[in-house]
C-alpha cells in the first residue's frame, strides 16, 4: 500500500470506525510505525461503509434520518471531499468506476449523493458554519505591522504598514486604500480632532455623488505610527 502523508489519517481514522473504534491505528510516520492496511481490507470496502462514516464526520450519527431534524453540523462538504480523496487514494482499483460491486466505491452514487445533500444543507444555513473566512484578530494585525516595520527597506518599513494602517482607518478593502493620492486626506472643516478623507473607490461607483469624504479619527492601537500633513 502506498503511503501520502495528508492522506493517511482519514484512512486511519476510517478504519478505526471500520473496527468500532476498538482499535487505534498510527497515522504519522515516524520510525517507520504508520499503520499499513492489506490489499485485502481495502477491496472490503463498500459504498455504504464510506456513506455511513461520510454520516458520522457531518452529522455525528452514522444511520442519520434528515426527517428527523438530524443537520450536518459537524464537519463541512468540503471536509467530507478531502475524505472522499484521501480514501480514493488508497483503493486497488483507484481509476474504476464503482458497478457490480467491484471498483472504486468512493466512485459510487451513494457517496457522491452523500455530499451533495450535505452542500444543500450549507445553502439553507443548516450545516457547519463556514470558516472559509474571519475577521483579522487585533494581535495579528499588530504582529503583521511589526513585522513590516522591522525591515530597512523604505517600502517595507514605511509604505506597505501605512497602507494597512489606512485601510484599517477606513475600514475598506485594500485597493480603497492603496489607490488614495497624498492629498486625500485634509483637515476636517467642522471638527478639529478629525481628518477627513475622498476614497477612490474602484469598485461599484460610478458618480462622483456617492462617494462622499470619510471621516478619519485618530487610534491608540498603533502609537509609534504617525501621519503627518
Amino acid at each position: 500500500m502506498s503511503y501520502k502523508k495528508e492522506y493517511h489519517p482519514y484512512l486511519c481514522r476510517f478504519m478505526e470506525f471500520q473496527y468500532g473504534f476498538s482499535v487505534a491505528f498510527d497515522s504519522s510516520r515516524a520510525n517507520g510505525r504508520s499503520t499499513a492496511f492489506s490489499r485485502d481490507e481495502l477491496l472490503s470496502i463498500r459504498p455504504n461503509d464510506i456513506k455511513r462514516f461520510m454520516g458520522f464526520c457531518a452529522f455525528g450519527d452514522p444511520d442519520y434520518d434528515v426527517t428527523a431534524d438530524h443537520r450536518p453540523t459537524h464537519c463541512r462538504s468540503t471536509t467530507l471531499e478531502a475524505t472522499k480523496r484521501a480514501l480514493s487514494y488508497y483503493m486497488p482499483h483507484r481509476m474504476v468506476p464503482w458497478c457490480n460491486n467491484q471498483g472504486n466505491p468512493t466512485r459510487s452514487a451513494p457517496v457522491n449523493d452523500d455530499i451533495k445533500e450535505v452542500k444543500k444543507f450549507e445553502v439553507h444555513s443548516e450545516g457547519r458554519p463556514s470558516k472559509a473566512k474571519r475577521a483579522v484578530r487585533p494581535n495579528e494585525f499588530r504582529k503583521a505591522i511589526s513585522l513590516l516595520q522591522s525591515h530597512s527597506s523604505f517600502d517595507l518599513k514605511y509604505s506597505y504598514p501605512m497602507v494597512c494602517l489606512w485601510q484599517h482607518h477606513l475600514i475598506g478593502r485594500l485597493d480603497d486604500a492603496a489607490n488614495f493620492e497624498i492629498n486625500d486626506p485634509t483637515s476636517h472643516p467642522g471638527f478639529n480632532f478629525a481628518l477627513q478623507t475622498k476614497v477612490r473607490w474602484s469598485k461599484y461607483v460610478m458618480e462622483e455623488r456617492d462617494c462622499p469624504a470619510q471621516i478619519v479619527l485618530a487610534a491608540r492601537s498603533q502609537p509609534s505610527v504617525q501621519f503627518s500633513t
